[in-house]
This record gives structure tokens, sequence and C-alpha cells, in this order.
């Protein structure tokens, strides 16, 4: 545990002036995160070597490319259809040409390579519009995690995901919740925030907004673990001391981070 906070309060000093300042440190290492999530993610799957370079390298690629059109959200989405297309291309290639290579393991690259590149496109994508965007983003998220684990441990007594994560309570879910929706209309006042993105905010809809992104940042957290039980490991990596790799430590906010994006998108076509 003493370990788990050391690294979280190390990673919350690097991150936190990063996001406040942005530019290109902060896409630079947005680039780093994608290509080391989509090698976990490939080394999960087990996935072949060089498969899982092929598949790191190019979603970097990608990745860089997106920097480019983060304010432009029509452009924004060609460029995942490009992305989704030349995974399958690359995928079909490989069955063809390497017997070793599976059908099956089309999907499992798609996969690899779509999460993390989308999920991290989308916190990038956030903050080009503005930096509290992703402000309301990671503490809703963090504040669900820390207070799901502090209720969950004294509190918690009904089991929420038995097969999938045994610890976590439904007690604890909605302990997190609370707390996220505290701390972040504290946040939103605070800063008086009037919009996220496309969504224009009133209380209703920001207290709503928090409920709806925490309980899918738990969702996020539920996803990544199923993984992780499906292949049989404990964590993706263990980069960060206490938390795992990337994929344990950013897996709730980059599924929120997509899903805003997703609502936000959907809201300014209406």
């Amino acid at each position: 545990m003493k370990t788990r906070v050391i690294t979280g309060s190390l990673l919350a000093l690097f991150f936190i002036p990063l996001f406040i300042f942005g530019g290109f440190p902060l896409e630079i290492v947005l680039t780093i995160l994608t290509i080391v999530a989509t090698f976990e993610m490939g080394r999960l799957f087990k996935l072949k070597k060089y498969v899982i370079g092929i598949i790191a390298a190019y979603s970097g690629l990608f990745f860089i490319l997106f920097l480019g059109y983060f304010d432009d959200a029509d452009i924004f989405a060609e460029m995942i259809i490009a992305l989704v297309i030349f995974t399958i291309i690359i995928g079909a290639l490989l069955s063809v040409f390497d017997d070793e290579f599976k059908t099956s393991d089309m999907g499992l690259m798609l996969v690899a390579i779509l999460y993390p590149s989308v999920g991290f496109a989308s916190i990038g994508f956030l903050t080009r519009i503005s930096v509290y965007n992703i402000g309301f983003l990671f503490l809703i998220t963090t504040m669900t995690d820390i207070f799901a684990y502090i209720v969950g441990v004294n509190f918690g007594k009904t089991r929420l995901a038995v097969k999938i994560s045994p610890k976590k309570s439904v007690e604890g879910s909605i302990g997190g919740t609370v707390f996220a929706v505290i701390f972040t209309m504290i946040y939103v006042w605070g800063f008086k925030m009037d919009s996220i993105a496309n969504i224009e905010l009133n209380i209703g809809i920001s207290i709503g907004l928090i409920i709806f992104l925490s309980v899918i940042g738990q969702i996020g957290d539920l996803v990544a673990s199923k993984f992780k039980r499906d292949f049989g490991v404990k964590d993706y990596s263990n980069i960060f001391p206490g938390h795992g790799g990337v994929m344990d430590r950013f897996d709730s906010v980059i599924f929120a981070g997509m899903v805003l994006v997703f609502i936000s998108e959907v809201v300014g076509l209406l």
C-alpha cells in the first residue's frame, strides 16, 4: 500500500503540471504511453514478438499523425477509421504470409492497437479543447478509484464482480461515485466551468455526467481486469511500482475519455 501511495503521488506530481501546460511535452508523453500500452496489450494477447513490435511502432506513428488533427473532430474521426483499415490490412497480410499467425489474432491485434491509441488520443483531444476538461475527467476517475477502495475496505460486503475482480464491492463502487461527485462539483464550481467540450453544463447535467463517467470508468477498470483474467496475468507490466503497467494505471480514464468524446460529438451534431 505504501509503495502504491508513493508511486501515485509521484505520478500526480509529474502529470498535473504536464496537463496544465500541455503542448509538445504532453503530446510526446501521450505518444510514449500509447506505444507502451500497445506493447502491453500485444504481450498480454501472446502475439508474436515481431507482431508486437509492428503494432507498437505504427500505433505510435498513427498517434503522432493524430496530434495534428486534435482540433478537428471530422479529420480526427477519419484518422481513426484509417487506423482500423490499416490494421485489418496488416493483419490480413500476416495471416497469409505467416502460417503461425491465426486469423483470430487479427481481432486481438485490432484491440491491442485501437484501445490504447483511441483512448490516449481522446485524452489529447479533450486537453486541446481545454485543460479544464482533462482535470474534470481525471478527477472523476481518480476520486472514484481512491474512495471506492477506501469505502470498499471499510464497508464493502456485497461483491460487485466476483469472477473478474473479487475485491471490488457494490458499496465501494457507490462510495467512489459519491465522492467523485462531491470533489468534481467543487472543481466545476471553483473554476466556473460552463461546458465540457460540446456539453453545456448546469448543476443537473454536471452531476449526471459525473455519475455516468464514474460508472463508465469503473467499467473500464473491469474490462481491463477481464482481459488480464482471461489471459492469466496479474498486471500488464510493472512499470509503475504498486500500480502495474500503463494499462493498469490508465484503464479507467482512457475508457471514460473515449465515452466522453463520443457523447460530446453526438451533442455537437444535435
